[in-house]
Order: structure tokens, then sequence, then C-alpha cells
């Protein structure tokens, strides 16, 4: 694995952004400005928007682009009442206890966006959807009237439904490790590490086709979900990941981005995360 060809790639094709995470991660950037380039997406009303996620091109808020920003923070282990404040502001005005809320809202279809936006199940409400983001908002601790009640109804949610796609149950996780670990919490604990490993778009062996990976789930050796998975299991992804990096410095993406400054854009995002991950997995000699 070169390092200095994916820091160039980075430098080279990584939004501010990008480039601020990089910073903060190998060359003592602040926190405060990794929040600052983050909040730039931040809309008035409380959510993200302005293409914070690569395949849609939308400058208005849509739920889409606040899981992307509340997951960077998740995986940076950073928290922000503030930001967190005013998304939770945003989901609970636009969510629904009984149908949860889309991935994206129909005005989405005036900007262009990734052909896999374009199944109409993308702007109707999705449980899942609610679940994913109550579980991130609940790591990120804020004190939010609306939290609690959404908390307790993801949680029965989680509780009586087979979970079948695995980005789904990759925040669902989020939500178990932001609450006390009780018997019940454990239960639920494994009926999700259970269906992890029969789910849709999920690789348990390294493999080309698209879909979340081990390392997805436990981008740190001391992650929450890591127990699932066996050392080899672990080291086996570790291995491909490596093997996988591009001449050009960067790792590619498996899906048809809306455009050549998209695709790009992505391809930054996941060499900075697969440069986190190996740095965690003491992986980058000399850069640990």
């Amino acid at each position: 694995m070169n390092f200095d060809k994916a820091a160039d790639f980075i430098w080279t094709n990584g939004r501010l952004l990008e480039r601020r995470i990089f910073e903060y991660a190998f060359f003592q950037g602040s926190e405060s400005a990794v929040l600052n380039a983050l909040k730039a997406y931040q809309n008035d009303d409380g959510g993200f928007g302005h293409g914070l996620e690569p395949d849609l091109r939308a400058p208005h808020s849509h739920p889409l682009y606040i899981e992307f920003a509340l997951r960077i923070l998740y995986e940076l282990n950073i928290r922000d009442s503030d930001l967190a404040y005013k998304v939770c502001e945003y989901i609970s005005k636009h969510a629904d206890f009984k149908k949860g809320i889309p991935a994206i809202y129909p005005s989405s279809s005036k900007y262009p966006r990734a052909i896999h936006w374009e199944n109409p199940q993308s702007v109707e409400p999705s449980f899942s959807r609610l679940t994913g983001l109550v579980g991130l908002l609940s790591w990120q601790g804020i004190n939010h009237p609306w939290l609690d009640k959404a908390i307790n109804v993801c949680l029965s949610n989680i509780r009586t439904n087979k979970y079948d796609d695995s980005h789904t149950i990759l925040n669902a996780f989020c939500l178990l490790e932001s609450l006390p670990q009780t018997s019940e919490i454990e239960d639920l604990y494994n009926k999700l590490s259970q269906e992890l490993l029969h789910c849709n778009f999920f690789n348990m062996t390294p493999s080309n086709n698209y879909g979340l990976t081990p390392l997805d789930f436990s981008p740190y050796p001391y992650s929450y979900c890591r127990r699932i998975f066996s050392d080899t299991i672990i080291n086996k992804h570790l291995d491909d990941l490596e093997a996988k990096q591009a001449a050009d410095g960067g790792w590619e993406i498996q899906w048809e981005a809306p455009g050549n400054m998209a695709k790009l854009e992505w391809r930054a995002y996941r060499t900075l995360k697969s440069l986190l991950l190996l740095k965690e997995y003491k992986r980058l000699e000399g850069k640990d």
C-alpha cells in the first residue's frame, strides 16, 4: 500500500471536508476545522444538503445527507451538541413514528443523481432509515424531547421486525451502542448480529460485489461490533483492502456516480476511509 500516492489522491480530488479529515487524522489537524467544513453543508432548517453525499447533487436538506454527516462524526468519534440538536429539530418535523422517513424527497428529481436513486422506493417513508438516524443522534448524546420517544419507538421496531439490509443494521447498532448495556440491549445486539450474517449488501468474505464488510462494522479494533467477527475474517478484509488500491493511489467505487466530479469525490472519500481503517489496525508503517 502506497500512503504517499493515496495522500496525493486526496489532496488532488478530495473536497475541503475530506482534506480537513485527512489533516485531523494524520497531521494534527483540529476537530473544529472538521466541524466547520461539515457545517458548511448544513442548511438553516437544521438538515444537510449541497451534495454532501455525492450521489445526489441537490442543495436542499434530505435525510440521506443527514445520515452521511452523522456517520462521519460517529466514525471520527466527534460529538457536537449544537449540530446534532439542529438535526434533531429537523428530523422531528419530518419523521412519522408509524411510517418512518424517506431517504430523499421527490424534489431530488430536479437535480442530478445516481441511477440507484431513481428507484421509486427512495422517496417512500422508511422506518429503517429513521432507526438509523435516531441511532446516530442518540450516540451524539443530546437531550431533546422528541428523541427519547423516538428511541423507544425504534427499539420496538428492532425488536419486532427482521432487518434485511446491512446499511440499516449498521446504524441500528449505533442506537444500541448509545444506550446502557442491559440484558435487553444485549438480546437485541445478538438478534442484529444474526440478521447481519444473512442480510442483503453484506460481504462476509472479500468480494468485488457492492456491499458493506466487517470493516464497516468494526472501523476500530475496539469497535462495538468487533466481537462479531473473528481475527481471521478481519485480517482477510484488511489484506483485501490494501490490495485494492488503484494505480493512481485511490480506491475505486462499485457503482455509477452521477458525473465525473461525483465519482472523484466518492473515490477521495473512500480513499480517506481506507487509510483511516488501515491506520487504526496498524497497517500503515510510520503513520500509526
